[in-house]
Formats: structure tokens, C-alpha cells, sequence
């Protein structure tokens, strides 16, 4: 459920995660000529927290226009693009995009500022009618990154009078604009402080045909009146909706939502969260059980995952051998390396004594000897176990790490955790996720700073599941006891300052206590701990090494060396079956021209 959650809510945070890319200080210029061809002028700085070496804009052209249309839509770069900030060379081109053509600017190297500019020519963006010349077009592209400062001017061939007049369609953007239409409605000026990403800046122009070479043969002005005043209608609607989408307000629900999980999972914590209370030493020099080494990985943890038991499985195999199902042997100097050391198994011990799932270790390892270059059964080389591994280990690990977990729960009367804790974190997991899914919603529905509020509480409904589902279960009253001591033994193996003080039989089982000490994570430093303690104790050190008899040929005389080579051979043992160790796998106006898409790459 909570992978789940992870991946909803990477969804919604994709975009703020993303490189951001802001346009600046947005400077457009407009020259309709009398013989209907259009040159704009459009400068524009690109700015990014990361870098860019293209800016571009994808003017989006219609393959046919009006009947009226004094050509076919063509676009063309004139000179004098190119970037005009200090940088490195660039070059200005076109190249086909979807829907239309892209203006480039490529750089010799990446930026994260650089002002550019555009010059290009339009052909049949003019709609010509015999009483009306239309200029309709979306100058200022939707699919973008946001504007930050926005100046247009558009200037007509020659001045008119009433009732010719210019119109400004800003889509959704909440901001008005600024329009001034000169005396003679020859030159029109727009700016925003703002375009947010999504919105754009469309500009009709309805211009007396006298001023043009161009002239159409069918009246259109009166329906192009009605029809400007539909879209005036539509575009204040569509304001309006703008600005309650993004009243803060609405970040109200989101406080509600986040405060009544907070309450909620913290109310319970204190209810069912807290852990029992039990009278019990800090520090363990033996185990509070007989577990095997595999059980004790799968006890280890309230919220069992099949991933944490890669220390079960490499545990397992020590103490096979340990036990005396193999023994251990280097080849020639002793490297962290799986083609140094192999493994030769006692095929002729019973495994009846073993749990079934240590009779499965037992049966991965036979089934890998079977291998062996040398046709000896009872011989696995790492380098061959690495080989099985890689073919077999995902499918067994995915069968067998949930064993030792289930013979631990068979053998301590059911799951480890309490009921009530239970309930009351799959309770508030769901809570939060349903918050999340809330909020969510109020993510696509806002705008501005009710979106960004949203998107925050949809991170933290996320975290405040991992919250509920990893801090409410709590163990169980009548195992408690059982837990505190495998952890306080722990604490013992990995603790030099109290390992020094240890009982002389903690010593002496060193190596069924090293089993242990990898089951849980430790191993390491419990042989390095060890290894300094036992001289400081005055132990006999040939008397502890001949314990380790598994080791074979790695046994030595002194502590330290012998230490020195099971740390080699861990390590090479993890390569070796670096496979089954990891757990397994599983599997606007709405009816002008232009408009398309602008940003970096």
C-alpha cells in the first residue's frame, strides 16, 4: 500500500521536482504589413537552476487556414536571432516540431541565463474579408515555463477609427492586464507582470481593409463582432474560475486534513504504539534462546520484508558449517574474492536435525555443487555458486525468506506485534493515504499558493502514513522480553567497552555467537571486537581458533589472523551469492492561429 502511495505521490510532485525553467523580461514586437505578412521581433532570457545549451520555441501553424486567408501558414527566421547576452556561440535555426516549426538557439556550451532573440517572418496568418482585415493569433505560447515580466506591442500599417478596435484574450491568468490602444488604433501595447505556465497572450486585431494591399470579397465583420463577444463572455469565466482556484483558502483543507492525522495517529500511538515495559538488561552475554541464526533476522524486525534476509541466508550456510554440513577452504592467498575459496560439503550427514528451512540452504548449496567443474558433488567453488546464483537465487530467495519469519511467528503463538497496534496503524495508513488522494485532488483543482500548500500536505499525508504504519505496531506484551534480550545480545557483540568484561564461556563460543552476530549485522565488528578483547583477557588463543574447525585451511594460530580470514571470506561468500542475498525480485480565445510550445533542453 505504501509503494502505492510513493508512486501517487511521486506524480504529483513530478513537476516541482523537475529542472525549472523560467522566461524573463518578455519583449514582443509586431509589424502587420499591408500586404499581410507579419514580423515579429521576441526577445526573451531563459533562466534555469540547472543549465541548458537549446532555447526554443514551437510556433504551431495550421496546415490550412480561412477561405479568406491571404496564404498558406509559413514561417520564417529571419536575421538577427540568435542569443544577444554575453556567452558562449550560438546559432539560430528551424527544425519541424509537432504541429508546427521550432525556432532554436543552440549554444557551444551549456548556460544557465542567456537572453535570445527571434526574429521571423509569418505568411497567412491575415484573414481578409471585404470589410475586415483579422489578424488572430496566440503570440505569447501556453505549454511553457513561466513568464516573469511580459511587454507586447503590435503595430498596424496605418491608423484607423472606430469601429475597428484590437482585443486581448489572457486565457486563465488572474492578473489584468495592462492594454493601451493608441489614438488613431494603430498600435497596440499589452503587459503582464505574470503568465503562468498553461496560459498565454492571444491578440484580434480588427483593422480597416483599407490600409492593406490584401482584400477579401465576402463581409465578415459583423460575425466576428458576435463571435469576440462570446469569447469575452468565456474568458471572464474562465477568470473567475482562475481566482477561485486560487484563493489561499482553500490551503485551509489542507491544514484540516494534515491536523486531524497528526492528532489522529498521535492519539493512537500513546494508546497502542508504546512499546511494553520490561525489566531487562541493557547488555546480553548469551542468547536469550535457542533460535537458529535465520529466526533471529526474521525476529529482528516488526515489519518484516523479504529484503532484510540476506543476512538469514549467508548466517545460515556459517552455521551448516558450523554444525558440521561443510567446512571452508581458501585457494592459495587468502582475497575477498569468490574464486579463492570453495566450500566441501559432508554429503554424508543427515539433515534430519536441520528446520526445513535451513534444510532448503542446505539443498541450494548441494544443488549448486552440482556444478562442479570437477565432477565432485561434494566441491562448490564460489565462483560456481555465483553462477547458480545468478540463474536461481531470485526465484528461491522469493520462496524461502518468508520461512524463517513463519516458523518464528508458528513458535511464539502468531504474528509479533499486537492486535490492537495493528489495527490501529492499518487504520491510520489508509486515513493518511485517503488524505493524500485529497489532497491530490486539490492539487489539479488550485492554482498558485493553494497548489503549492496542496502539494506540501500531500507530502507530508505521505509521510505521515510511513509515520503511522512503522511507529504504531508495537510487540507483543508475552514476547517482549524475548525481543529485548536478542537486542541487548547485540548490543553485547558489537560493544568493545563491555565485550572486554564478558564471561570467559563467551569466549569460548565464539563461533556459534559469530552465526548470531551475522544473522543480526554485526559481524564484523564482533570479530574485531574479539579479536582485540580475548589477548586482554588472557585467553588461549590456539584454544579459541581450533574451534574453527569449518574454517579449514583458514585457521591459524593467533585470533586476529583468523578473523581477518572469515572477514575475507564473508565478503566473498556476499559475492558470491550476491543474488540470493538481495532478497530475491518480484516483479483562451480558443480560435486564433500560432500558440505551441516554448522552453530549454
Amino acid at each position: 500500500m505504501l509503494r502505492t502511495a510513493v508512486v501517487v505521490l511521486a506524480l504529483v510532485l513530478s513537476s516541482a521536482l523537475a529542472q525549472r525553467f523560467e522566461w524573463r523580461d518578455v519583449a514582443q514586437r509586431v509589424d502587420i504589413q499591408a500586404n499581410g505578412e507579419v514580423i515579429v521581433t521576441d526577445e526573451r532570457t531563459l533562466w534555469t537552476d540547472d543549465d541548458f545549451g537549446e532555447a526554443f520555441i514551437c510556433v504551431r501553424l495550421e496546415p490550412t487556414r480561412l477561405a479568406t486567408a491571404t496564404a498558406k501558414q509559413r514561417i520564417t527566421l529571419l536575421e538577427g536571432s540568435g542569443a544577444i547576452s554575453p556567452g558562449p556561440p550560438a546559432t539560430a535555426f528551424t527544425q519541424p516540431c509537432e504541429g508546427g516549426t521550432e525556432l532554436v538557439v543552440r549554444q557551444e556550451a551549456r548556460v544557465a541565463e542567456r537572453r535570445i532573440r527571434f526574429v521571423y517572418r509569418l505568411e497567412g496568418s491575415i484573414d481578409a474579408y471585404s470589410d475586415v482585415v483579422q489578424w488572430y493569433w496566440i503570440i505569447l505560447e501556453q505549454d511553457r515555463p513561466p513568464v516573469i515580466g511580459y511587454q507586447l506591442t503590435v503595430n498596424a500599417p496605418g491608423p484607423m477609427a472606430a469601429p475597428f478596435d484590437a482585443y486581448v484574450h489572457r486565457f486563465g491568468n488572474p492578473e489584468l492586464p495592462t492594454v493601451t490602444l493608441s489614438n488613431d488604433r494603430s498600435s497596440l501595447t499589452v503587459s503582464f507582470n505574470r503568465v503562468p505556465s498553461g496560459d498565454g497572450v492571444e491578440i484580434r486585431y480588427l483593422m480597416d481593409p483599407a490600409i492593406f494591399a490584401v482584400r477579401g470579397t465576402e463581409p465578415g465583420f459583423e460575425r466576428l463582432l458576435r463571435e469576440e463577444a462570446e469569447i469575452a463572455g468565456l474568458m471572464e469565466r474562465q477568470r473567475q474560475l482562475a481566482v477561485l482556484r486560487g484563493n489561499p483558502a482553500w490551503a485551509v483543507i489542507a491544514l484540516v486534513v494534515l491536523g486531524y492525522l497528526a492528532l489522529g495517529i498521535w492519539r493512537d500511538y500513546r494508546r497502542f504504539g508504546r512499546e511494553p515495559q520490561v525489566e531487562t538488561l541493557h547488555y546480553h552475554f548469551e542468547p536469550p534462546s535457542d533460535l537458529p541464526p535465520a529466526a533471529v533476522t526474521a525476529l529482528s524486525s516488526q515489519h518484516f520484508s523479504s529484503s532484510s534476509m540476506g543476512a538469514a541466508f549467508h548466517a545460515t550456510i556459517m552455521d551448516l558449517a558450523r554444525r558440521g554440513y561443510g567446512r571452508f577452504t581458501s585457494q592459495g592467498r587468502k582475497k575477498a574474492s569468490p574464486d579463492k575459496f570453495e566450500m566441501e560439503l559432508n554429503l554424508s550427514q543427515s539433515d534430519e536435525p536441520l528446520l526445513p528451512f535451513e534444510r532448503d540452504v542446505l539443498g541450494y548449496l548441494k544443488s549448486a555443487a552440482q556444478g562442479n567443474r570437477r565432477g565432485d558433488p561434494a566441491k562448490l567453488e564460489f565462483n560456481e555458486l555465483r553462477r547458480y546464483s545468478e540463474r536461481h537465487a531470485g526465484s528461491f530467495m522469493s520462496r524461502w525468506a518468508k520461512k524463517p519469519r513463519d516458523w518464528v511467528e508458528q513458535r511464539l503463538g502468531g504474528p509479533l506485534t499486537s492486535p490492537e497496534s495493528r489495527h490501529a496503524a492499518a487504520v491510520w495508513v489508509f486515513k493518511a493515504l485517503l488524505g493524500l488522494a485529497v489532497c491530490g485532488l486539490g492539487v489539479w483543482l488550485t492554482l498558485d499558493v493553494a497548489r503549492v500548500a496542496f502539494i506540501a500536505a500531500a507530502a507530508l499525508c505521505l509521510l505521515l502514513a510511513i509515520v503511522a504504519g512503522l511507529a504504531l505496531p508495537a510487540w507483543r506484551q508475552e514476547i517482549a522480553p524475548e525481543i529485548y534480550g536478542w537486542q541487548g545480545f547485540k548490543r553485547a557483540l558489537s560493544d568493545f567497552s563491555v565485550m572486554k568484561d564478558a564471561p570467559d564461556d563467551f569466549f569460548m563460543l565464539w563461533d556459534r555467537y559469530y552465526c548470531y552476530a551475522a544473522a543480526l549485522g554485526v559481524a564484523q565488528q564482533f570479530l574485531r571486537n574479539i579479536a582485540r578483547a580475548a589477548p586482554l583477557r588472557g585467553m588461549d588463543e590456539p584454544t579459541l581458533t581450533s574451534r574453527a574447525v569449518w574454517m579449514g585451511g583458514l585457521s591459524g594460530g593467533n585470533f586476529s589472523s583468523l578473523s581477518s580470514s572469515i572477514t575475507s571470506l564473508s565478503s566473498a561468500l556476499s559475492a558470491a551469492s550476491a543474488s540470493a542475498s538481495s532478497g530475491g525480485s518480484s516483479s483562451g480565445g480558443g480560435g486564433g492561429g500560432g500558440g505551441g510550445r516554448s522552453g530549454g533542453r
